[in-house]
């Protein structure tokens, strides 16, 4: 199975029958055009996202409608993964991270877009809870994105993605249900490096408030609300809402 569909309830094999699951819904949405082709996206009830690149080089990969925002510096790297310096309210780097970005295509041919509001999720493949930071034995605010450390070093022997590991307390957690699949997940907010939400596989066990988590997945991301005016892509990105 997929492992960051697992953690959006969409229990597939392989992503190229949860991309025909959701064509067959008739509730795909043209979100930009993409040198001659489309970036298409099939958004569900319970926020999970599939995204689909409808041109060369063709790509499907998954995201959710994050209900936390943070701000930071969007460079593409290609098509599909982003570098992300994340800015605190003063404008300082906080951390930088790699991420699959929802509108990437959009912003492939462009520069660094500065100051962009950003829902960041991580869809993880494996975790664990635990009652405080002693026993998780890391501390809440921790986090690697290895992708991120090959993109600023720029390392071209290795290929970065979009893994991120982390530690994180708790704020909110509950379940929702996929309406493509009627498969249950978790979907939590957490007090972590920055502002993002977190999706898990479901389990029978609910994270509550002031657990830390301690988890390994995929980071991603939306442009939610472009800063200065837009994303500069023509107005053809969507990007500002969806």
């Amino acid at each position: 199975m997929t492992t960051d569909l697992k953690s959006i309830g969409l229990g597939f094999d392989n992503f190229q029958d949860a991309v025909e699951a959701a064509i067959r819904t008739n509730q795909l949405a043209v979100i930009g055009e993409v040198r001659g082709g489309q970036l298409v996206q099939y958004s569900d009830a319970s926020g999970a996202v599939i995204n689909i690149l409808a041109v060369e080089p063709f790509a499907t990969y998954a995201g959710f409608d994050s209900v936390t925002r943070t701000y930071g510096n969007v460079t593409m790297v290609n098509d599909v993964l982003a570098y992300c310096e994340v800015l605190a309210p003063n404008g300082a780097v906080m951390t930088g991270v790699a991420l699959n970005l929802a509108q990437g295509p959009l912003l492939a041919d462009l520069d660094t877009q500065q100051w962009q509001e950003l829902g960041v999720t991580a869809l993880v493949d494996s975790y664990s809870l635990h009652a405080d930071a002693a026993s998780a034995g890391s501390e809440p605010g921790e986090i690697s994105s290895p992708g991120a450390e090959i993109i600023a070093a720029s390392d071209g022997s290795r290929v970065p993605d979009a893994h991120i590991s982390f530690t994180a307390r708790i704020l909110d957690a509950n379940y929702r249900h996929n309406q493509l699949t009627g498969q249950r997940f978790i979907h939590a907010t957490v007090d972590g490096a920055f502002a993002f939400d977190v999706c898990l596989p479901d389990a029978a066990q609910l994270p509550h408030k002031d657990m830390v988590l301690t988890a390994s997945g995929i980071l991603t991301g939306q442009v939610t609300q472009p800063v200065g005016g837009g994303c500069g892509c023509g107005g053809s990105c969507g990007c500002g809402g969806h």
